[in-house]
């Protein structure tokens, strides 16, 4: 093994004991041996730190924090210990296959502009069985997407940061992570890193094994979520749009945003103000700065006013123009339906009347086959298509009583 090692596994970890054994032992397990391991533990109360003690194993290097820092803080300080020409990510509660590393290699010896290369991923549960969402959570990652194009981006993150490899000196050019934001750092970290022109590609194999549980913080807080992934956009996808005359997608990003069902959560004015950052294209540098922005009230009253001509917009736009025709056109469906019923319901409640007046006429000749039909028919037939007949029955008894 050469002094520096080709590989950097980063593996961060919080209160995962039943996890971490199997997620080391897959890295060691690995056919490219040539790499050490950063292990970064965020102040864990379990005994995960002794279980990563007890592999002995001088490539396994342990980092642990002091106190709860979260995720995108012990991210950055394993990238800063890692020494590596490829950081390999693998959270603590997941792990990969044993060839994961040596297939990836080679795709990249095989195309050198490569900064960023995943896999496709195995979706599993608490216990590592097929988790019961797992055909739909892979429809959404284990697909053909262009990492390279700023639409795939768009309110989406198809690239599983467990099953990535990251080229350091790339890494190191973009910079690290936004220690503020807790559910969407991988996001803005990907998309910073095709804004400042690194390519990705992903293998088509199943490589690394996701394990999906209530552990985990992505989907803990849907606000908070969108607000993050918003923040990645307005910073990174809206410029390099600009940059490249993707008005399209600016629109797309736009009613993206307008459209979301987590906005309705904010405060009007924080509404309008994040309307209008994403009409200007001001983006903030950190996370923490876009939510003083966002919150700020008087400071900038023109962005609210943006904020509004973009709901506007967003409101008139084609989409919104059909749902609204399709609006009205239910709504009229409901009131003719309605008028139609007590309509029939007339025309049902004559009927009734008509065949209580003639009962003496019984008794002098029977009862038509035709009328004795409609009779079986009326107390059959369901009582939403009696109503549509009920003009019938009554034209016909009207002849029959005018007739007799």
């Amino acid at each position: 093994m050469s002094k520096i090692p080709k590989l950097s596994y980063i593996v961060l970890s919080y209160n995962y004991e039943r996890f971490i054994g199997r997620t080391l032992r897959s890295i060691l397990d690995q056919t490219v041996q040539d790499f050490e391991i950063v292990v970064v533990d965020d102040a864990s109360s379990d005994e995960s730190v002794n279980i990563v003690r007890s592999f002995a194993d001088p490539r396994i290097k342990l980092h642990v924090n002091e106190r709860n820092l979260g995720g995108a803080a012990s991210y950055n300080r394993a990238v800063e210990a890692a020494s590596g020409e490829w950081l390999v990510n693998l959270d603590a509660d997941d792990w990969v296959a044993p060839q994961k590393a040596e297939l990836q290699l080679a795709a990249l010896a095989s195309d050198p502009s490569i900064d960023i290369i995943g896999t496709y991923v195995n979706f599993v549960d608490k216990q590592g069985a097929p988790h019961p969402k797992a055909q739909e959570m892979e429809a959404h990652t284990n697909v053909a997407h262009d990492l390279n194009r700023l639409d795939t981006w768009i309110g989406a993150n198809p690239l599983c940061r467990s099953s990535t490899m990251v080229r350091r000196a790339a890494h190191l050019r973009i910079g690290l992570d936004d220690p503020a934001m807790i559910r969407a750092p991988d996001y803005e970290l990907w998309t910073r890193a095709l804004r400042l022109g690194c390519r990705f590609a992903v293998l088509p194999d199943t490589l690394t094994y996701s394990r999906q549980h209530s552990q985990g913080v992505t989907h803990a807080d849907p606000l908070g979520t969108m607000l993050e992934i918003t923040h990645s956009m307005l910073r990174n996808l809206v410029p390099l749009a600009e940059a490249r005359a993707l008005y399209p997608s600016i629109e797309r990003i736009l009613t993206w945003v307008a459209r979301h069902p987590q906005l309705s959560s904010l405060q009007p004015n924080e509404v309008y103000r994040l309307l209008g950052l994403m009409m200007s294209g001001t983006g903030s540098s950190d996370f923490t700065t876009f939510r003083k922005v966002l919150a700020a009230r008087d400071e900038d009253p023109s962005l609210a006013r943006l904020g509004r001509r973009a709901l506007a917009l967003t409101n008139g736009s084609e989409q919104a123009a059909h749902l609204s025709r399709l609006e009205r056109d239910i709504g009229a469906y409901i009131k003719a339906r309605d008028y139609w019923h007590q309509k029939s319901k007339k025309w049902e409640g004559k009927y009734r009347d008509l065949v209580k007046a003639a009962p003496h006429k019984k008794s002098r000749s029977p009862q038509p086959k035709h009328i004795a039909l409609l009779d079986k028919l009326a107390n059959k037939t369901p009582k939403y298509l009696r109503w549509g007949l009920g003009r019938l029955w009554i034209k016909v008894y009207s002849r029959f009583t005018r007739s007799s």
